[in-house]
Parts: C-alpha cells; sequence; structure tokens
C-alpha cells in the first residue's frame, strides 16, 4: 500500500527475495515501473560491467604501476564482451571461446594470460559478494602455443647513455635504477633514511601507487618485495645526501610526485638522451648485471624482489638466449669475413 508523504513523494514497500524495498515517485505509475525493474534486476542479477567497475574501484589503487598497464587494457576488453550480460549467465565454455578469438588475434602470451587473470578476479569479486556462486574462469585455461614477447633489454648505446647523463634532469634516477633494479614506485618511495651508507645497504619497505593522479605510499604486495638492495660504489658516490625523512626523487615542493608529474620529468630525460626507454627495462639492464657477477636465480631474486622464483628464472633464460645469439652473429660475421679473404 502507497502513502503519499509530506513533500509530495508517494511511497511503498514491497519484499522481493526476502528483502524489504522502499520506492519513492510522484505517481503510481511511476513506482510501479521502479518496482518492476528492481524485479527484473533481482531476477537476472547484475550485469558484467556494473560489478567489473565495482571490482575496478576497489582494486586498482592497490596495484604498481606497471601492472595497471596491463590490467587498464583488459579490464576495457572484457566489459566490451561481456559488459551487457548478467554476470551469472556467464558460463565457462563461453570465456573459453572469446580467449580462442582474442589469441587469434596475434597476442603475445603475457597478454592473453593476463586477460584471463582479469576476468578471473572479477568473477572471483563476484563470488565473495554473492552475485555468483562460482568462478567460471576458475577451469578455462591459456590456449597452447601463443607467442612469447621477448623481454626488452636496453642496448649497449642506451646503456651507455644512462651511465653517461647522471647529471641531466632526472638523469640520478635512471641511473639509480639500472644499479638497484627497483620498481619505479619503489624508488620514488625512498627517503634518505633508507639509505645505509656505512652497511652500504638500501632498505626496501614501501612503494609508491598513484590514485586519480595522486600519489599515495603501500606496503609491498608480495614479503618479496620488502629488501635490502646493495648499494653499489658506482652509486653511493652520486647520491646526495640529506635530512633522514627527505625523499630522493621528491617533486619541486619536496613531496612524493604524482603520475603526471613523474611522466613529465622522465619523458624530459628521454628526450636529453636521445632515447626512448623505460623504467622498467633498466630494471631488467640490472638483472643482467646479476647474472653477469655470477649471481644464481636465488640470489637475484631476493635482489629483485621476485615473489616466485619462476619470474627470475625466465628473466635469466632470456638473457642467456640473447648472449648466444648475440655470439651466433659475431661468429657467422668472423666466418663471413675469412671466406670472403680467401675468394680475394
Amino acid at each position: 500500500m502507497a502513502n503519499r508523504r509530506k513533500d509530495g513523494l508517494i511511497q511503498r514497500q514491497v519484499t522481493v527475495n526476502g528483502k524489504r524495498k522502499v520506492f519513492y515517485g510522484k505517481t503510481e505509475r511511476e513506482i510501479n515501473r521502479k518496482i518492476a525493474e528492481y524485479r527484473e534486476e533481482k531476477r537476472r542479477g547484475r550485469l558484467f560491467r556494473e560489478v567489473a567497475e565495482e571490482w575496478k574501484a576497489q582494486h586498482f589503487p592497490t596495484l604498481e604501476y606497471n601492472t595497471l598497464k596491463g590490467y587498464r587494457p583488459a579490464l576495457r576488453r572484457a566489459v566490451e564482451e561481456f559488459g551487457d550480460q548478467p554476470i551469472s549467465a556467464i558460463k565457462p565454455k563461453e570465456i573459453e571461446r572469446y580467449l580462442l578469438r582474442f589469441a587469434a588475434k596475434g597476442y603475445a602470451q603475457k597478454t592473453v594470460r593476463t586477460q584471463l587473470l582479469v576476468l578471473h578476479l572479477i568473477f572471483a569479486y563476484a563470488v565473495l559478494e554473492g552475485e555468483i556462486e562460482y568462478n567460471p574462469a576458475e577451469q578455462v585455461k591459456v590456449p597452447r602455443g601463443l607467442p612469447k614477447k621477448p623481454r626488452d633489454i636496453p642496448t649497449t648505446e642506451e646503456l651507455e647513455a644512462v651511465k653517461k647523463n647522471v647529471n641531466a634532469p632526472f638523469g640520478l634516477f635512471a641511473f639509480f635504477l639500472l644499479y638497484t633494479g627497483c620498481r619505479r614506485g619503489e624508488a620514488l618511495a625512498l627517503t634518505q633514511r633508507d639509505i645505509d651508507r656505512p652497511n652500504k645497504r638500501i632498505r626496501v619497505t614501501k612503494s609508491v601507487y598513484h590514485e586519480n593522479n595522486k600519489a599515495m605510499l603501500k606496503q609491498p604486495k608480495t614479503a618479496a618485495g620488502e629488501r635490502e638492495i646493495v648499494l653499489l660504489d658506482v652509486l653511493a658516490s652520486q647520491l646526495p645526501k640529506g635530512k633522514p625523512d627527505a625523499l630522493l626523487f621528491p617533486n619541486e615542493q619536496g613531496g612524493l610526485m604524482t603520475e603526471t608529474q613523474f611522466h613529465r620529468q622522465w619523458e624530459r630525460y628521454c628526450q636529453a638522451i636521445g632515447f626512448h626507454i623505460t623504467p622498467h627495462q633498466l630494471r631488467h639492464a640490472y638483472a643482467t648485471i646479476l647474472f653477469d657477477a655470477g649471481l644464481d636465480a636465488k640470489d637475484a631474486q631476493e635482489m629483485l624482489g621476485h615473489a616466485n622464483l619462476s619470474t627470475t628464472r625466465d628473466i635469466y633464460t632470456h638473457i642467456t638466449q640473447s648472449r648466444r645469439d648475440k655470439i651466433a652473429a659475431l661468429l657467422n660475421e668472423a666466418v663471413s669475413g675469412v671466406e670472403a679473404g680467401k675468394s680475394g
């Protein structure tokens, strides 16, 4: 039964699926429409896009910058594919068919794996929220035989530019990444207190992430992320000293850099040295330094802060393969030269 309120609106309370809900409207017709829409929504459940957006709002602020670079397009593609479907109606076979179509477009294995991971996380969130009873992505596997995109190691010329341009705008930041292997967010969070000069150590205990361009601090996402890195002599000689709480890489006001401020600084640096590289490439270059120094994968894992040893082994395998390719090219060049001399 409807009641008219003092403000002129009509209200009616109904029970749907055992839950009471009050509806308001100017007319009985408006209230009836709202009740019908609500009952239909409860019958079919929420749409995939509604749950995905709610998951994004809760999950994205906790992620590293490089992780977000893969998650954002994966979320957009997932919403384009499943957005207007009730999340409860999406079945494993439908997800599998989508992944096969997606993989057939030529995407690398890592991209397809990230696509499945984002779907899995959204459905897992829906299970926790009571939208669905099981995760339909649980049994779906990444298609076999997908190409693997090789890890991008900076060239010799790019690394020399980083080493020689420590005094360029933001040059110390790139130099620091090269000789510590820190993630971008980890380096931006460091203070002078984290630099233990007497014991030649750098303590990594926190990281910067960005929410709507604002810089926020968080703990490492895994226990392996909190670690001590060797402070190399070549780096120690370049690091300025300051008050214990002073950031190593602050913005102009002395605070944490916003995402926009960081990208502006990094682009300025790349223009100054004449090469466009990424912070993650320099982290990979540090892994090469560890490899050349003879550190085994387990020790390198601790220095890099990898949660899984397999990640470090994968990088080491790629370094080994790239060295073989370089040696093969040199041998071919040498043999060609010898044969050319004989024919002359």
